[in-house]
């Protein structure tokens, strides 16, 4: 029996929930990783895994084991990546980021990374559904606004700030809201994404304000969103990391500067013995230089 391939295949079922999904992870059969898992079992003369029909659970060995396990897996990797490549990193990184964020921003700042360290295959997954790190076998997610999680590695990366557009057409159209709480006399376009999308926040004379809005478009996408902006269509709260250079050429203009709505924190959030990985914190400083600048 190879200890090595049992150990990849105990931390995988513990780390993603299920033999099937570790399988998945590992590229292997569901069945091959539970025969690893019982020749690792006998082989440590214990159980590690209580198994129901319905349920799994780790043992207290098993709890102990996990831990040690992780350890030696980690050491192999950095070993692996001392030696390995050119540049001395090499392997995969496997980043989940939010779907329209990641088709710009992120998928820009990998794509560079690759090029400086081409012994590196950097692999993301775009969603908009928040992705399970553990079970999607995630190095790195990329999220957008607060965190609760409080048991995930946390690195800042920039943020964005919430600014209210609308495009000239709309104003000549239906005229120009002075402040935050007109805009229930004007058609929004809502974002869904957003925590409220039927209450803007925004901060006027040092009090928090949410300010009721409707309007007959909604979207999941603030690139969808703009598209309705720019036609004139109504007025739209946009991250400004989507609004490119439209506010600069005139194509939108911006409401109520004086009058501040939220700033959003842009994390990598990582489990923590992904962290460690030399690939991976390398591949995070890259993306807050360039996702910072």
């Amino acid at each position: 029996m190879d200890r090595l391939d049992g150990m990849q295949s105990f931390v995988a079922v513990v780390e993603t929930g299920s033999f099937a999904t570790a399988g998945q992870r590992l590229n292997i059969s569901n069945k091959l990783v539970s025969k690893r898992v019982a020749q690792l079992e006998n082989h440590l003369g214990m159980t590690l895994l209580h198994r129901t029909t319905r349920s799994m659970s780790r043992t207290h060995e098993g709890e102990r084991y996990l831990e040690g396990a992780r350890r030696v897996l980690l050491e192999l990797e950095q070993l692996d990546s001392e030696f390995e490549g050119s540049d001395g990193l090499s392997g995969i990184v496997r980043v989940a980021a939010p779907l329209t964020y990641g088709d710009t921003a992120v998928a820009s700042a990998a794509d560079k990374f690759a090029q400086e360290h081409p012994n590196v295959t950097v692999e993301l997954d775009l969603s908009d559904h928040q992705a399970d790190l553990a079970k999607g076998g995630f190095d790195i997610a990329i999220r957008i606004g607060d965190l609760s999680d409080s048991s995930l590695i946390v690195r800042k990366l920039g943020e964005t700030h919430m600014k209210v557009v609308v495009a000239p057409s709309y104003i000549a159209r239906h005229g120009k809201p002075e402040h935050p709480i007109h805009l229930g006399e004007h058609i929004c376009i809502r974002d869904s994404n957003n925590p409220g999308p039927n209450r803007w926040p925004f901060q006027i004379e040092g009090q928090q304000m949410l300010v009721p809005v409707t309007g007959p478009f909604l979207a999941n996408s603030p690139p969808a969103c703009l598209f309705p902006t720019l036609t004139g269509s109504g007025i739209f709260i946009c991250p400004d990391i989507f609004l490119g250079d439209n506010l600069e050429t005139g194509h939108l203009v911006e409401l109520f500067t004086g009058c501040q709505s939220r700033t959003l924190p842009i994390h990598a959030v990582q489990l923590p013995f992904a962290f460690r990985k030399p690939r991976v914190k390398v591949f995070v400083e890259f993306m807050k230089r360039e996702i910072g600048s």
